[in-house]
Formats: C-alpha cells, structure tokens, sequence
C-alpha cells in the first residue's frame, strides 16, 4: 500500500490537504483562510454572564462571539469534586465563578450558526508525541495503543520526564514505539510553547489570545503524517520551507519525504482526485443497494 500526501495552498483563499491510499483519495483536510478559526486557541477571557438555570456562563474572550463554559468543562468542577476536604453536595457554577472573573480557556468547538464556541478550562496544547496538560496533574497513554507491554514501556517514559508540579501528560497515539529522545524533544517542545503562553498571561490586559492553534498544514503534518507515508508533495514554495523546518524540528527522520511541486497543471488535476474531492461536498450521497443519504450541517 502507497500512501501520498497532497498539500495545495497556492490559492490564498484555501488551504487543501489530500491523503492518497494507493492512488485514491482517502482522506481530505480543507480551511478557508477567510473564516476566523478558533478551535484549539487558548485565550484570557472575561465571565459576563452566569446563568445558573443552565449551569453554565458566557465568556468575553476577545472575539466577536461570547463563548460559552458549561461546568461540566471546567477543570474546577472536578478538582472540586475530587478534593477529600469538600464532602457532600456537588459544585455549581456560581460556586466556582463570578461575573467579571478573568478566566483562562481553550474553544473546544467552531461557532455553527447562533450557537456560540464551547469553551474549556482545562487546557491542553497537543505535540507530535505528546498531549500536555498545563493544569492538570495526570499522566496517561492513549487508549488506542493496546498492546500491554507497550503502555508500560510510554508510562515508564512519562514518569521519567521532568514534568513541572501541576502539570501533566498524555501519550498520543503516534508516540508507540518512538524512542525515549523523540519523546522528550517533544515534551520540552511543549513546554516552550506554554512558557510562551504564560508570559502572554502575565502581560497582556484580558481579554487576549495566549496561544494560536497551528494552520492546517502544519497541524495535519503534526497529527496525521505516519511512517507509511512515502511522500509530501507542497506546491508553494513559503509552505515547503515551513514544513521543511517544522519537520527538521520535530521529526526529522520525515524531511526526506518532501517534494516542491511547481509544474503548470495544478496538483489535484495532475493526480486525477480533483473529481473525488468535488464529490466530497455533494449533499446527496447515493448508495449502492439503490438508496441515498442526504446529508446537512445543523447547529446541533
């Protein structure tokens, strides 16, 4: 089986990202780099209303859209509930926040329609390797790795890296059979980036963005590039060096892989898929015992 990765972002307005198994499309990644993307950033927020009927709040965090933190995403609710010292009845929001109180959360979910982002105070940043925990002190492998001897390998790893108090770590996926080194690169990787975000947090007047999720490109470099992809083919010269360089940085036994594009025919052509891709966004997918699946984007 021969695995390709396609990356078309000559055109400014769009990004594409195209997984080939064999030829055929079997995976498609796309971003409009017109619409505002909020899904992984991490913000100091302001709380501007409590709604205690919902048990939930609504967060000034900068953009045009409130955001909205149920308590069943506030880290708070569970070390709340965890804590030996608070017996009897659980938390509820107005126990844990206040209007005005600043706040420091991630969006989780995209504003669809008049529903607003969902917003968490438990706060991840994901590496190649790695998932780190800023504010919470566990330590964990993904549970898709399922060999035994393997978890205990990772967990041995995870136990012997020097992880600051109050913080922890999980193991993705991807980080099966990776040496101890790879690993942690990654962590200290990791660490830079929330120091980055901590100094922001110290600085800037609320509400402010800490930390921006990476573009498309580098993003699905990160979580979805695998050993049993041969090739990374960028037809823009800028993407090339950027991801020449993240892979040089975070795993550099993938820059080999690359390849700049730069014939006249445009690449999804020049690979037969641009069809498939327009099948992607049909609405109407027909089946083939004769039937059909209609298929539209609600808020829910």
């Amino acid at each position: 089986m021969t695995r390709r990765m396609l990356i078309n972002v000559i055109e400014p307005e769009e990004s594409r990202i195209a997984i080939l198994k064999d030829g055929v499309l079997d995976e498609l990644y796309v971003e409009r780099t017109s619409q505002n993307k909020y899904q992984g950033n991490i913000y100091k927020g302001r709380i501007v209303h409590i709604e205690p009927s919902i048990q939930a709040c609504f967060v000034d965090f900068g953009e045009e859209t409130k955001g909205f933190l149920h308590i069943s995403d506030a880290i708070e609710s569970w070390q709340r509930e965890s804590d030996p010292t608070r017996k009897g009845r659980k938390p509820t929001i107005q126990d844990l926040f206040r209007k005005g109180q600043e706040v420091i959360v991630q969006v989780t979910k995209e504003k669809v329609g008049n529903k607003a982002p969902t917003l968490t105070t438990c706060i991840t940043i994901p590496g190649r390797y790695l998932v780190l925990m800023p504010f919470l002190p566990r330590i964990g492998v993904s549970k898709k790795i399922e060999e035994e001897e393997e978890r205990k390998r990772l967990k041995k790893i995870l136990h012997e890296l020097k992880i600051p108090q109050g913080m922890g770590v999980i193991a993705r996926t991807a980080a099966a059979y990776q040496p101890k080194k790879m690993i942690e690169r990654d962590f200290k990787y990791l660490l830079k980036l929330f120091e980055l975000a901590k100094q922001r947090m110290k600085k800037e007047p609320c509400p402010a963005i800490l930390y921006q999720e990476s573009d498309l490109v580098t993003k699905t470099i990160r979580d979805v590039l695998t050993q049993d992809i041969k090739e990374i083919i960028i037809d823009e010269p800028e993407a090339y060096r950027k991801v020449k360089d993240f892979l040089r940085m975070i795993m550099p036994r993938h820059k080999r892989k690359i390849w700049l594009y730069n014939k006249e025919e445009p690449l999804f052509h020049a690979f037969h898929i641009e069809e498939e891709v327009e099948k992607v966004y049909q609405r109407k997918v027909e089946l083939k015992s004769g039937g059909y699946i209609v298929i539209d984007q609600t808020e829910a």
